[in-house]
Protein backbone atom coordinates (compact mmCIF):
# COMPACT_ATOMS: atom_id res chain seq x y z
CA UNK A 1 0.00 0.00 0.00
CA UNK A 2 1.12 3.57 -0.86
CA UNK A 3 2.39 5.37 2.14
CA UNK A 4 1.05 8.83 0.51
CA UNK A 5 -2.31 7.43 0.24
CA UNK A 6 -2.24 6.89 4.67
CA UNK A 7 -0.69 10.07 5.16
CA UNK A 8 -3.27 11.61 2.82
CA UNK A 9 -6.25 10.19 5.15
CA UNK A 10 -4.61 10.82 8.33
CA UNK A 11 -4.38 14.23 7.01
CA UNK A 12 -8.05 14.63 6.13
CA UNK A 13 -8.63 13.41 9.73
CA UNK A 14 -9.20 9.55 9.13
CA UNK A 15 -8.12 6.90 11.79
CA UNK A 16 -7.38 3.58 12.31
CA UNK A 17 -10.46 1.24 14.21
CA UNK A 18 -8.78 0.29 17.73
CA UNK A 19 -12.06 -0.61 19.10
CA UNK A 20 -13.44 -3.31 16.89
CA UNK A 21 -16.75 -3.09 15.32
CA UNK A 22 -17.84 -1.73 11.76
CA UNK A 23 -18.20 1.97 10.54
CA UNK A 24 -20.55 2.69 7.82
CA UNK A 25 -19.12 4.04 4.89
CA UNK A 26 -19.55 4.39 0.87
CA UNK A 27 -16.70 3.30 -1.24
CA UNK A 28 -14.56 5.99 -3.06
CA UNK A 29 -15.10 6.70 -6.42
CA UNK A 30 -13.71 8.62 -9.21
CA UNK A 31 -15.27 11.85 -10.52
CA UNK A 32 -13.31 12.47 -13.94
CA UNK A 33 -15.03 15.51 -15.16
CA UNK A 34 -16.26 14.01 -18.22
CA UNK A 35 -12.76 12.96 -19.43
CA UNK A 36 -11.98 17.06 -19.28
CA UNK A 37 -8.19 17.41 -18.63
CA UNK A 38 -8.30 21.23 -18.10
CA UNK A 39 -10.47 20.17 -15.37
CA UNK A 40 -10.00 19.37 -11.77
CA UNK A 41 -10.29 15.35 -11.33
CA UNK A 42 -11.15 13.81 -7.67
CA UNK A 43 -11.22 10.80 -5.75
CA UNK A 44 -14.87 10.86 -3.77
CA UNK A 45 -15.85 8.71 -0.77
CA UNK A 46 -17.82 8.82 2.53
CA UNK A 47 -16.12 8.34 6.17
CA UNK A 48 -18.10 8.02 9.34
CA UNK A 49 -16.77 10.59 11.78
CA UNK A 50 -17.85 9.43 15.31
CA UNK A 51 -17.82 13.08 16.16
CA UNK A 52 -20.22 14.31 14.26
CA UNK A 53 -22.45 10.63 13.93
CA UNK A 54 -22.57 10.64 10.19
CA UNK A 55 -21.29 9.96 6.94
CA UNK A 56 -18.61 13.05 5.41
CA UNK A 57 -17.57 13.73 2.02
CA UNK A 58 -13.95 13.79 1.55
CA UNK A 59 -12.18 14.21 -1.33
CA UNK A 60 -8.44 13.75 -2.82
CA UNK A 61 -7.12 15.47 -6.02
CA UNK A 62 -5.77 13.65 -8.80
CA UNK A 63 -3.05 14.68 -10.57
CA UNK A 64 -1.77 13.79 -13.86
CA UNK A 65 -0.77 14.76 -17.90
CA UNK A 66 -3.18 11.92 -19.74
CA UNK A 67 -6.77 10.46 -19.18
CA UNK A 68 -4.48 7.18 -18.89
CA UNK A 69 -2.03 8.47 -16.03
CA UNK A 70 -5.26 10.10 -13.92
CA UNK A 71 -6.57 6.86 -14.27
CA UNK A 72 -4.23 4.75 -12.89
CA UNK A 73 -3.27 7.27 -10.05
CA UNK A 74 -7.24 6.92 -9.11
CA UNK A 75 -7.24 3.72 -9.74
CA UNK A 76 -4.62 2.93 -6.67
CA UNK A 77 -6.06 5.81 -4.29
CA UNK A 78 -9.58 3.68 -4.97
CA UNK A 79 -8.17 0.46 -4.03
CA UNK A 80 -5.89 1.66 -0.80
CA UNK A 81 -8.55 3.76 0.23
CA UNK A 82 -11.72 1.64 0.15
CA UNK A 83 -9.31 -1.29 1.98
CA UNK A 84 -8.83 1.45 4.88
CA UNK A 85 -12.35 1.83 5.04
CA UNK A 86 -13.33 -1.91 5.21
CA UNK A 87 -11.09 -2.33 8.33
CA UNK A 88 -12.72 0.41 9.80
CA UNK A 89 -11.15 3.80 9.07
CA UNK A 90 -13.28 6.38 9.93
CA UNK A 91 -13.22 10.39 10.78
CA UNK A 92 -12.48 12.12 13.84
CA UNK A 93 -13.54 15.41 13.21
CA UNK A 94 -12.95 16.91 16.84
CA UNK A 95 -8.90 15.58 15.98
CA UNK A 96 -6.53 17.74 14.62
CA UNK A 97 -5.33 16.40 11.16
CA UNK A 98 -1.96 15.30 11.57
CA UNK A 99 0.32 17.38 9.04
CA UNK A 100 1.54 16.22 5.73
CA UNK A 101 5.12 15.52 5.94
CA UNK A 102 8.17 18.05 3.79
CA UNK A 103 7.54 16.38 0.26
CA UNK A 104 10.30 15.00 -1.00
CA UNK A 105 11.62 16.26 -4.48
CA UNK A 106 10.11 14.24 -6.98
CA UNK A 107 12.17 12.46 -9.44
CA UNK A 108 12.98 13.67 -13.00
CA UNK A 109 10.60 12.41 -15.56
CA UNK A 110 12.41 10.79 -18.55
CA UNK A 111 11.94 13.39 -21.27
CA UNK A 112 13.47 17.07 -22.79
CA UNK A 113 16.81 17.73 -20.94
CA UNK A 114 16.51 21.35 -18.73
CA UNK A 115 18.95 22.94 -21.93
CA UNK A 116 17.59 21.89 -25.09
CA UNK A 117 19.30 22.38 -28.03
CA UNK A 118 17.75 22.49 -31.56
CA UNK A 119 19.03 19.39 -32.31
CA UNK A 120 17.83 17.35 -28.66
CA UNK A 121 14.42 18.94 -29.06
CA UNK A 122 13.57 17.65 -32.59
CA UNK A 123 15.00 14.07 -31.14
CA UNK A 124 12.61 14.21 -28.27
CA UNK A 125 9.99 15.72 -30.47
CA UNK A 126 9.70 12.78 -32.72
CA UNK A 127 9.89 10.65 -30.12
CA UNK A 128 6.81 11.75 -28.96
CA UNK A 129 5.07 12.18 -32.17
CA UNK A 130 6.26 8.90 -33.23
CA UNK A 131 3.27 7.69 -31.53
CA UNK A 132 0.55 9.32 -33.09
CA UNK A 133 1.64 9.88 -36.69
CA UNK A 134 2.24 8.10 -39.68
CA UNK A 135 6.23 7.75 -39.72
CA UNK A 136 6.48 6.95 -43.20
CA UNK A 137 4.49 10.14 -44.50
CA UNK A 138 3.95 13.06 -41.80
CA UNK A 139 7.56 12.36 -39.88
CA UNK A 140 9.20 11.82 -43.23
CA UNK A 141 8.13 15.59 -44.05
CA UNK A 142 8.84 16.78 -40.62
CA UNK A 143 12.33 15.36 -40.91
CA UNK A 144 12.36 17.50 -43.95
CA UNK A 145 11.55 20.73 -42.71
CA UNK A 146 13.73 19.91 -39.41
CA UNK A 147 16.92 19.27 -42.35
CA UNK A 148 16.22 22.17 -43.87
CA UNK A 149 16.55 24.78 -40.59
CA UNK A 150 19.87 22.68 -39.35
CA UNK A 151 21.56 23.33 -42.61
CA UNK A 152 20.30 26.79 -41.95
CA UNK A 153 22.01 26.73 -38.37
CA UNK A 154 25.07 24.77 -39.03
CA UNK A 155 25.92 27.48 -42.25
CA UNK A 156 25.55 30.24 -39.79
CA UNK A 157 28.01 28.33 -37.02
CA UNK A 158 24.91 28.06 -34.90
CA UNK A 159 24.15 23.82 -35.35
CA UNK A 160 24.06 23.48 -30.87
CA UNK A 161 22.05 26.51 -30.38
CA UNK A 162 20.09 26.82 -27.46
CA UNK A 163 16.26 26.28 -28.52
CA UNK A 164 15.59 29.27 -26.48
CA UNK A 165 17.93 31.23 -27.87
CA UNK A 166 16.24 30.91 -31.37
CA UNK A 167 14.55 34.25 -31.92
CA UNK A 168 12.28 35.91 -33.97
CA UNK A 169 14.93 37.46 -36.17
CA UNK A 170 16.27 34.51 -36.30
CA UNK A 171 13.30 32.32 -37.75
CA UNK A 172 12.54 35.37 -40.33
CA UNK A 173 16.11 35.32 -42.04
CA UNK A 174 15.39 31.02 -42.12
CA UNK A 175 12.41 31.74 -44.32
CA UNK A 176 13.73 34.66 -45.43
CA UNK A 177 16.45 32.65 -47.71
CA UNK A 178 13.89 29.32 -48.54
CA UNK A 179 14.14 28.91 -51.99
CA UNK A 180 10.65 26.85 -51.84
CA UNK A 181 7.07 26.53 -53.09
CA UNK A 182 4.76 28.95 -51.69
CA UNK A 183 2.26 25.92 -50.77
CA UNK A 184 5.30 24.11 -49.65
CA UNK A 185 6.80 26.91 -47.22
CA UNK A 186 3.48 27.45 -45.61
CA UNK A 187 3.44 23.87 -44.72
CA UNK A 188 7.16 24.20 -43.55
CA UNK A 189 6.23 27.18 -41.39
CA UNK A 190 3.30 25.52 -40.19
CA UNK A 191 4.75 22.79 -38.72
CA UNK A 192 7.45 24.75 -37.35
CA UNK A 193 4.93 27.08 -35.31
CA UNK A 194 3.28 23.71 -34.11
CA UNK A 195 6.94 22.45 -33.10
CA UNK A 196 7.46 25.67 -30.89
CA UNK A 197 3.92 25.48 -29.02
CA UNK A 198 5.02 22.36 -28.37
CA UNK A 199 8.06 23.36 -25.95
CA UNK A 200 5.94 26.00 -24.62
CA UNK A 201 3.15 23.84 -23.40
CA UNK A 202 6.11 21.83 -21.45
CA UNK A 203 7.49 25.17 -20.38
CA UNK A 204 10.49 24.64 -22.14
CA UNK A 205 10.88 28.47 -23.80
CA UNK A 206 8.29 31.18 -23.09
CA UNK A 207 8.24 32.71 -26.83
CA UNK A 208 7.16 31.09 -29.80
CA UNK A 209 9.82 32.75 -32.57
CA UNK A 210 7.59 31.68 -35.60
CA UNK A 211 4.32 32.95 -34.53
CA UNK A 212 4.43 36.34 -36.19
CA UNK A 213 5.57 34.85 -39.81
CA UNK A 214 2.87 35.40 -42.53
CA UNK A 215 1.61 32.45 -44.64
CA UNK A 216 2.52 33.93 -48.59
CA UNK A 217 -0.26 33.62 -51.07
CA UNK A 218 -0.53 30.59 -53.41
CA UNK A 219 -1.12 31.22 -56.58
CA UNK A 220 -3.80 28.85 -58.48
CA UNK A 221 -1.27 27.68 -60.99
CA UNK A 222 1.13 26.17 -57.43
CA UNK A 223 -1.09 23.72 -57.65
CA UNK A 224 0.47 20.22 -58.60
CA UNK A 225 2.23 22.33 -61.22
CA UNK A 226 2.85 20.52 -64.66
CA UNK A 227 6.47 18.95 -65.94
CA UNK A 228 8.01 20.58 -68.59
CA UNK A 229 8.96 17.68 -71.02
CA UNK A 230 13.12 18.05 -69.61
CA UNK A 231 11.61 17.45 -66.38
CA UNK A 232 9.60 14.42 -67.35
CA UNK A 233 12.49 12.99 -69.22
CA UNK A 234 14.81 13.63 -66.32
CA UNK A 235 11.91 11.77 -63.76
CA UNK A 236 11.26 9.02 -65.86
CA UNK A 237 15.25 8.09 -66.67
CA UNK A 238 15.69 8.65 -62.90
CA UNK A 239 12.99 6.26 -61.60
CA UNK A 240 13.98 3.65 -64.39
CA UNK A 241 17.40 3.72 -63.15
CA UNK A 242 16.01 2.47 -59.19
CA UNK A 243 14.51 -0.38 -61.19
CA UNK A 244 10.60 0.29 -59.85
CA UNK A 245 8.96 0.19 -63.03
CA UNK A 246 5.82 -0.15 -61.42
CA UNK A 247 6.55 3.69 -60.37
CA UNK A 248 6.46 4.40 -63.75
CA UNK A 249 3.64 2.45 -64.76
CA UNK A 250 1.69 4.38 -62.40
CA UNK A 251 3.08 8.26 -63.45
CA UNK A 252 2.42 7.09 -67.35
CA UNK A 253 -1.50 5.98 -66.02
CA UNK A 254 -2.17 9.26 -64.59
CA UNK A 255 -0.50 11.53 -67.32
CA UNK A 256 -2.42 9.14 -70.24
CA UNK A 257 -5.78 8.77 -68.55
CA UNK A 258 -5.88 12.22 -65.77
CA UNK A 259 -6.91 9.87 -63.32
CA UNK A 260 -6.00 10.99 -59.72
CA UNK A 261 -3.38 8.86 -58.11
CA UNK A 262 -5.58 8.50 -54.96
CA UNK A 263 -8.87 6.05 -54.94
CA UNK A 264 -9.05 6.22 -58.74
CA UNK A 265 -5.87 4.61 -59.76
CA UNK A 266 -4.19 3.15 -56.46
CA UNK A 267 -6.97 0.60 -56.46
CA UNK A 268 -7.48 0.29 -60.64
CA UNK A 269 -8.61 -3.61 -61.01
CA UNK A 270 -7.63 -5.74 -63.86
CA UNK A 271 -11.75 -5.97 -65.07
CA UNK A 272 -11.39 -1.86 -65.11
CA UNK A 273 -8.96 -1.88 -68.19
CA UNK A 274 -11.26 -3.03 -70.79
CA UNK A 275 -10.42 -3.35 -74.82
CA UNK A 276 -10.25 -0.01 -75.56
CA UNK A 277 -11.23 2.38 -72.52
CA UNK A 278 -10.37 2.36 -68.85
CA UNK A 279 -13.57 2.63 -66.47
CA UNK A 280 -13.54 4.29 -63.41
CA UNK A 281 -15.80 3.52 -60.78
CA UNK A 282 -18.22 5.84 -59.19
CA UNK A 283 -17.56 4.37 -55.69
CA UNK A 284 -13.79 5.75 -56.78
CA UNK A 285 -14.32 8.62 -57.89
CA UNK A 286 -14.41 12.44 -57.61
CA UNK A 287 -17.65 13.05 -58.84
CA UNK A 288 -19.23 9.66 -57.53
CA UNK A 289 -20.09 8.99 -61.43
CA UNK A 290 -18.84 6.42 -63.72
CA UNK A 291 -16.62 7.42 -66.30
CA UNK A 292 -14.35 5.65 -69.70
CA UNK A 293 -11.55 7.27 -70.62
CA UNK A 294 -9.91 6.39 -73.76
CA UNK A 295 -6.80 5.03 -73.74
CA UNK A 296 -4.06 6.65 -75.92
CA UNK A 297 -2.25 4.13 -78.26
CA UNK A 298 1.19 4.81 -76.34
CA UNK A 299 -0.61 3.53 -73.00
CA UNK A 300 -2.04 0.42 -74.60
CA UNK A 301 1.32 -0.21 -76.26
CA UNK A 302 2.64 -0.30 -72.23
CA UNK A 303 -0.73 -2.35 -70.93
CA UNK A 304 0.23 -5.06 -73.75
CA UNK A 305 3.67 -5.09 -72.96
CA UNK A 306 3.11 -5.81 -69.51
CA UNK A 307 0.19 -7.93 -70.31
CA UNK A 308 -2.24 -6.18 -67.46
CA UNK A 309 -5.31 -7.83 -69.20
CA UNK A 310 -4.26 -11.47 -68.56
CA UNK A 311 -4.31 -10.99 -64.91
CA UNK A 312 -7.75 -12.36 -62.89
CA UNK A 313 -10.30 -9.73 -63.37
CA UNK A 314 -10.30 -8.84 -59.30
CA UNK A 315 -6.47 -8.35 -58.96
CA UNK A 316 -5.74 -4.92 -58.08
CA UNK A 317 -3.18 -3.71 -60.67
CA UNK A 318 -0.21 -1.97 -58.34
CA UNK A 319 0.43 -4.00 -55.40
CA UNK A 320 4.04 -4.15 -52.99
CA UNK A 321 5.06 -6.93 -55.33
CA UNK A 322 5.29 -4.89 -58.71
CA UNK A 323 2.52 -6.83 -60.45
CA UNK A 324 -1.22 -7.45 -60.48
CA UNK A 325 -2.00 -9.23 -57.11
CA UNK A 326 -4.89 -9.31 -54.50
CA UNK A 327 -4.07 -6.40 -52.17
CA UNK A 328 -3.50 -2.98 -53.53
CA UNK A 329 -0.92 -0.46 -52.47
CA UNK A 330 -1.02 1.56 -49.20
CA UNK A 331 -2.44 5.40 -49.93
CA UNK A 332 0.66 6.82 -49.37
CA UNK A 333 3.10 4.23 -51.31
CA UNK A 334 3.80 6.00 -54.66
CA UNK A 335 3.66 9.22 -53.54
CA UNK A 336 6.70 8.28 -51.05
CA UNK A 337 8.23 6.76 -53.80
CA UNK A 338 7.95 9.55 -56.32
CA UNK A 339 9.02 12.04 -53.71
CA UNK A 340 12.14 10.60 -53.19
CA UNK A 341 12.67 10.64 -56.71
CA UNK A 342 11.51 14.69 -57.07
CA UNK A 343 13.88 15.54 -53.75
CA UNK A 344 17.12 13.92 -56.12
CA UNK A 345 16.08 16.04 -59.27
CA UNK A 346 15.61 19.02 -56.50
CA UNK A 347 12.27 19.52 -57.52
CA UNK A 348 10.32 18.50 -54.26
CA UNK A 349 9.46 21.72 -52.47
CA UNK A 350 8.27 23.73 -55.42
CA UNK A 351 4.55 22.74 -55.61
CA UNK A 352 5.12 19.58 -58.40
CA UNK A 353 4.44 16.17 -56.62
CA UNK A 354 2.69 13.08 -58.03
CA UNK A 355 -0.09 14.50 -59.32
CA UNK A 356 1.33 16.65 -61.14
CA UNK A 357 1.22 14.51 -64.02
CA UNK A 358 -2.64 14.54 -63.85
CA UNK A 359 -2.59 18.51 -65.43
CA UNK A 360 1.21 17.83 -67.41
CA UNK A 361 -1.25 15.49 -69.73
CA UNK A 362 -4.32 18.01 -69.65
CA UNK A 363 -1.70 20.62 -70.99
CA UNK A 364 0.32 18.51 -73.39
CA UNK A 365 -3.18 17.12 -75.01
CA UNK A 366 -4.40 20.66 -75.39
CA UNK A 367 -1.39 21.88 -77.15
CA UNK A 368 -1.12 18.95 -79.61
CA UNK A 369 -4.72 18.72 -80.66
CA UNK A 370 -6.35 22.11 -79.67
CA UNK A 371 -9.52 20.20 -79.17
CA UNK A 372 -10.71 21.94 -75.84
CA UNK A 373 -14.29 19.62 -76.21
CA UNK A 374 -11.76 16.41 -76.19
CA UNK A 375 -9.67 17.25 -73.09
CA UNK A 376 -13.07 18.43 -71.53
CA UNK A 377 -14.27 14.45 -71.88
CA UNK A 378 -11.12 13.08 -70.90
CA UNK A 379 -10.92 15.50 -67.79
CA UNK A 380 -14.64 14.27 -67.07
CA UNK A 381 -15.62 18.25 -66.86
CA UNK A 382 -18.73 19.27 -66.62
CA UNK A 383 -18.41 22.07 -69.20
CA UNK A 384 -15.89 23.31 -72.04
CA UNK A 385 -15.31 26.29 -69.14
CA UNK A 386 -14.13 24.14 -66.82
CA UNK A 387 -11.82 22.79 -69.09
CA UNK A 388 -10.76 26.09 -70.11
CA UNK A 389 -10.59 27.56 -66.75
CA UNK A 390 -8.14 24.32 -65.59
CA UNK A 391 -5.68 24.34 -68.82
CA UNK A 392 -5.20 28.04 -67.86
CA UNK A 393 -4.72 27.71 -64.61
CA UNK A 394 -1.79 25.33 -65.53
CA UNK A 395 -0.42 27.35 -68.29
CA UNK A 396 1.06 26.09 -71.73
CA UNK A 397 4.07 24.86 -70.83
CA UNK A 398 4.99 22.50 -73.98
CA UNK A 399 6.38 25.19 -76.51
CA UNK A 400 7.66 23.76 -79.88
CA UNK A 401 6.74 20.35 -80.09
CA UNK A 402 5.62 18.13 -82.89
CA UNK A 403 1.79 18.17 -83.17
CA UNK A 404 1.20 14.43 -83.20
CA UNK A 405 -1.94 12.93 -81.45
CA UNK A 406 -0.89 13.35 -77.70
CA UNK A 407 2.50 11.94 -77.70
CA UNK A 408 4.81 10.56 -74.84
CA UNK A 409 6.44 13.85 -73.82
CA UNK A 410 9.46 12.19 -72.37
CA UNK A 411 10.17 10.18 -75.94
Amino acid sequence: MAVNTLLILRQQGMEENTKGGKYPYKDARLSDAGGDLTKQWVVVYYAWDVSSQKLVRKRIRVEGDSIEERKKVASNYIKEINQLLKKGFHLNSARAPEPLPEPEPAPAKPGAPAQLTFSQATEFYKKVKNKELRIDTTMDLYDLYIRHFQAFLDEKKMGDILLKKITSRLAHEFFDQVDVGSRHRNNMLGFFKSFATFFIDREDIEVNPFQRLKNLKVDESDDHRPFTAEQSRAIRDEILATGNEQLWLFCQFIYFLFLRPGKELRLLQVRDILETQVKVVSERSKNRKIGFLDIPTALEQVIQHYRLRSYPGHYYVFTIDRKPGLQAVGVNYFYKAHRKILEKLELYGHDYDLYSWKPTGAVTLYKTTKDILRVQRHCRHSTPDQTYTYLRKHGMLFEGMDPTDFPAIWS
